[in-house]
């Protein structure tokens, strides 16, 4: 039959209209009666399907638990458990019921508290790349079998010691990884022991004087870091106790010494190898580290973010800075990165990085140019009114002014009943004293006259002006406050100055002073970031000392801290009537362990037995800074407690000699080795991008011969100085210290410039 294309379409077309309507009889005859709901939320006939959402969200059983990854926020949070498996984590909301053993109740404002990272925690619980055993490998394993043999270039090649990307990874068992690593340990002890490590040792490139550092233990070569104590302390100073429990035994065992004679290893130190904590504050404050809860955030008015992204990086707390938004504070941020934090802030300043000590010294000079700061709180709380002598350059000790003085008697106050402060002590740190303004001379002030009692010494201190002390020898010198030290010092930090040196905008340079000056109480939080600056300690005491000339440290909602939840450090403290504190666990004496559970902290005995090890003084590398001078001779520059000494691993890894590395120093002319890396404060692994810094002593100048990485040498200050701008000179002049290197040229922003300045120096 034939149809056409018009017939055809006739036909397709009622096709279809009679199927959509055979469809829609067939729908309206399979409909359920509509019934009548009064109040769904109280009653409804079909919840069948809520039934998928429950059994997502169904768990057998719960748990709390402390999610303490690394950092210090140690959020209390709640795990769900289905068949035996963590289904998901969840915030807990009950810090209104956390009670400490004196009876202090959290509340309901700590909540919540817990971050993304924390909710996702379990997924890395049951990762594929979540380690369930320790690894080995291959060729590592086979040079621990055949003997441990020396590594020279072959060795390294056969066992793959310069190639470790390329080897297999072997599973063992605990016990042979335990074995493996003990046997290591006892070889490269043994190799590294006595004379004959010593002289291993100078084949490799050491300098004798870090060689001496050995004492001839080859324990020595062991370096140990525990981790952040406060995260767990049993769990993350466990390889401390380690090294000064049976290190010391296996150094016995090795050169046949008793005790009195043993070495543990080295210890790095939590404080600048993690880089997380402000290197300034033990010289402005006193203590390891100026820390509050962050529900101090709710008193402050100002609140100054300084290099540290807060809303991404500290998640838990993030909610007391908005809170503090809503409370009315005003937010200031400073760092080079528009970041989220900057975003939620009432202004965000910009500037070059590490030249943030700029910043703070520029802002303290617009404060006391303007009189906006508190001349009571200096007087009272500060040691802005000590007098320092003009030809030492140190305090005035009221022993060189007074005819016998003698330090007062501190056992029955609070110096010595609460901070145990003994009378050597007190000699030892020496006097102070201020110029009295009513008696017109200078007069002794001691510890017990401070703060609140200061109203009560009676003394009416000058903070400026210049004064003639006639010492006790007859000599007559000039001694001076340190605010008048400081009123000379800022200076060099007038606006156009700082804005040369920030690249900050001069209208945010002075209104971040004015808000400083004038709102209180105001607070400045840095982190981790500007903690690694190489002159860290410069930049934090600078804005330390903005809040200092404000009067904001010492009261709620002010200071200057760090986020490294250091107030918590406190309870590992030593006290008389608590024993040696964290030593209890860090520093038993191997050779007299308590094994009584029960026994009293003060019946431990205690031994330090290794030796600390500052990696923030790498800057020189893993060597001491030693130079050969013409006219004074060998000098070595590295502090005594800072020299590092070798360094072997049970890795097997081996140090090149030194006319092998390849990898400029930031100083000297000396090379970094190849197998370090750097990861402390003040470097990175691309040294090309670091800028020299040479910090010489003007009294060695004369004569001393330091090369930079372009290789220019530093011959006399009078050369390196020439063509030098001459405030910059005139301020290096008055510090006595060149800071910078003497190359001809700088790198600004990938650009070479034949402008030459000295660095920031406080």
């Amino acid at each position: 039959m034939f149809l056409s294309r018009r017939q055809f379409l006739k036909v397709s077309a009622g096709t279809v209209a009679a199927a959509a309507v055979a469809d829609k009889v067939l729908a309206l005859t399979a409909l359920q009666p509509v019934i009548e709901v009064g109040n769904p939320l109280g009653d409804y006939p079909d919840r069948s399907w809520e039934r998928v959402y429950h059994d997502q969200y169904r768990y057998d059983s719960s748990f709390t638990w402390v999610c303490s990854p690394n950092d210090t926020h140690a959020c209390r949070v709640r795990a769900f458990v289905r068949n035996g498996v963590v289904m998901r984590v969840e915030q807990n909301y009950d810090h209104q019921t956390y009670e400490d053993l004196y009876g202090n109740r959290g509340t309901f404002a700590h909540n919540p508290r817990m971050c993304l990272k924390g909710f996702t925690f379990h997924r890395r619980v049951y990762g594929p790349y979540r380690l369930k055993g320790p690894l080995m490998r291959k060729g590592w394993k086979q040079w621990a079998d055949d003997g441990s043999p020396e590594l020279t270039p072959e060795a390294k090649r056969k066992y793959k010691f310069d190639s470790r990307f390329l080897d297999d990874m072997l599973r063992v068992s605990w016990d042979t990884a335990f074995t493996y690593a003990a046997k290591a340990m006892i070889v490269i002890a043994t190799r590294y022991s006595g004379e004959a490590g010593a002289r291993r040792l100078r084949e490799q490139g050491y300098a004798p004087e870090m060689i001496e550092m050995m004492k001839g233990a080859g324990v020595r070569c062991f370096k140990h870091r525990a981790g952040m104590p406060i995260l767990g302390f049993i769990g993350k100073h466990s390889n401390t106790r380690f090294n000064n429990s049976v290190l010391p035994l296996l150094d016995t065992w090795i050169r046949k010494v008793g005790p009195d004679q043993a070495q543990g290893g080295r210890y790095w130190n939590n404080y600048t190898w993690h880089g997380d904590q402000d290197p300034s504050q033990p010289f402005w404050n006193g203590t390891q580290n100026c820390d509050v809860d962050l529900s101090d955030m709710r008193f402050t008015k100002f609140n100054t973010s300084w290099g540290k992204n807060f809303v991404e990086n500290k998640m838990p707390e993030a909610h007391w800075k908005l809170e503090s938004i809503e409370r009315g504070a005003r937010i200031a941020v400073i760092t080079p990165e528009y970041n989220p934090t900057a975003q939620r802030a009432d202004y965000w300043i910009p500037l070059r990085p590490q030249s943030d000590g700029a910043l703070f010294l520029g802002a303290c000079k617009i404060i006391l140019d303007e009189n906006m700061q508190d001349i009571d709180y200096l007087k009272q709380f500060t040691d802005m009114p000590l007098l320092v002598r003009t030809d030492t350059l140190q305090y005035l000790d009221p022993r060189d002014v007074i005819q016998d003085y003698k330090f007062p008697d501190f056992s029955h106050s609070y110096s010595g009943r609460i901070q145990a402060l003994k009378p050597e002590y007190i000699e030892r740190l020496g006097g102070f004293m201020v110029w009295d303004m009513a008696k017109k001379q200078a007069v002794p002030l001691h510890r017990e006259q401070v703060g609140w009692h200061f109203d009560k010494s009676g003394i009416e201190p000058a903070l400026t002006g210049t004064y003639r002390v006639k010492l006790l020898n007859g000599r007559e010198i000039d001694a001076l406050p340190i605010y008048q030290l400081y009123l000379i010092h800022l200076q060099d930090y007038d606006l156009d100055t700082t804005h040369q040196i920030t690249r900050s905008p001069k209208d945010l340079l002075v209104r971040w002073a004015r808000d400083s000056g004038t709102i209180k109480p105001a607070a400045i939080h840095n982190g981790e970031g500007v903690c690694h600056y190489f002159h860290m300690t410069a930049n934090g005491r600078a804005a330390a000392l903005v809040l200092t000339l404000t009067g904001n440290i010492g009261k709620f909602g002010s200071g200057c801290h760090t986020w490294s939840g250091n107030y918590k450090v406190g309870i590992w403290n030593a006290t008389p009537w608590s024993g040696v504190g964290g030593g209890v666990h860090l520093s038993e004496d191997p050779w007299h362990i308590n094994l009584d559970a029960n026994a009293h902290g003060k019946e431990i005995k205690y031994r330090n037995y290794y030796y600390g090890e500052e990696p923030a003084y790498w800057n020189h590398g893993d060597t001491a800074l030693i130079v050969n001078t013409p006219k004074y001779g060998r000098k070595v520059f590295t502090g005594q407690a800072d020299i590092a000494d070798a360094e072997q691993v049970p890795l097997g890894r081996q140090r090149q000699p030194v006319e092998q590395r390849q990898a400029p120093l930031r100083y000297g002319a000396e090379r970094r080795p190849q197998h370090r890396m750097s990861h402390h404060p003040g470097h990175r692994n691309d040294v090309r991008r670091q800028p020299r810094r040479h910090r010489l002593c003007r009294e060695l100048l004369d004569g001393i011969h330091l090369s930079g990485n372009d290789g220019h040498r530093v011959e006399s200050v009078g050369a390196d100085l020439e063509g030098w701008d001459q405030a910059a000179v005139r301020h290096a002049e008055r510090c006595r210290y060149v800071c910078g290197g003497g190359g001809k040229t700088r790198r600004d922003h990938g650009r070479e410039t034949n402008e030459r300045r000295l660095p920031l120096c406080l």
